[in-house]
């Protein structure tokens, strides 16, 4: 097999990333006394990650020809994939393969702005995709969060945010169905949480606060964000109130870690004085 050289011009993203990991296949190992070959191999394709000799976006080629490429067994090579995807510079989409960390997107968490207006970066198609839109009970979380009984009745709307057709972000809200019986039927008409706000007379709403936390997915957020499991990610949870001060909406949120920064807008400070970036 032979594989491209970075002389070779006019590469598509496929064959640059092939070119660049046959360029770190050149150069010998050291002996596994010093250091084991599967660190060693997570070493190169690390440091190309971060140089940028491995392009960001770009899909790795499979294991087998990864495997011959570098002279080593599947295993070998796995382990060392396996760490570098623990660290957030390889992502692995199930069912479609290992990609490079795409370079992250700045994303603003305002005070009642539509997810679109938090880009930072305005030439961007945003999409959303609905996954379920069920009613259920508050589970005791989100009846605190609501300041509502244990118990009683809201409905859950778990969807996707796509951004330029690749899923960066999941959320799942939950509200209370007291205050938005026709959430449905709004919702199925409109698409948007903000007209289910406005036909039920929100027309203004305020972000109380925003927690961020770090962790691993979930079986669960892992399917749904086309992740193996464990892949590092970033959760926010968040509450928005009505104009009045209460509670309308508890949010938990999931989004790729290496495909966002998320910048803290405190909307009390003024504008001169700089934002909180979180980039983990």
């Amino acid at each position: 097999m032979r594989y491209l050289s970075q002389a070779d011009g006019g590469l598509s993203l496929t064959e640059q990333i092939s070119s660049a990991l046959y360029e770190l296949t050149v150069t010998h190992f050291a002996p596994r006394s010093t250091r084991p070959i599967w660190l060693q191999i997570y070493d190169r394709i690390g440091a190309a990650c971060l140089d940028g000799r491995l392009a960001a976006g770009g899909r790795l080629p499979g294991e087998n020809q990864m495997s011959d490429m570098f002279g080593v067994s599947r295993v070998t090579l796995r382990r060392a994939l396996s760490r570098l995807q623990q660290e957030g510079l390889l992502q692995a989409r199930k069912g479609v393969g290992i990609y490079v960390r795409q370079v992250p997107l700045r994303y603003t968490l305002d005070h009642g702005s539509r997810f679109s207006d938090g880009l930072v970066k305005t030439d961007l198609v945003v999409t959303a995709r609905t996954l379920s839109l069920l009613r259920g009970v508050a589970s005791a979380e989100e009846a605190a969060a609501l300041n509502v009984a244990l118990g009683d009745a809201v409905i859950r709307l778990r969807r996707l945010r796509l951004v330029d057709g690749a899923v960066i972000y999941r959320s799942v809200k939950v509200f209370p169905l007291e205050r938005f019986p026709d959430f449905e039927e709004v919702y199925a008409n409109a698409g948007s949480v903000r007209d289910v706000y406005e036909a039920h007379g929100v027309a203004r709403y305020r972000r109380a606060e925003t927690r961020v936390s770090g962790g691993f997915a979930t079986r669960s957020e892992a399917e749904d964000l086309q992740l193996t499991r464990d892949t590092p990610v970033l959760r926010t949870v968040a509450m928005n109130l009505c104009p009045a001060g209460r509670p309308i909406e508890f949010n938990t949120g999931t989004w790729l870690l290496t495909a966002v920064e998320l910048v803290l807008k405190d909307p009390v400070r003024p504008q001169t004085e700089p934002t909180e970036r979180i980039q983990l």
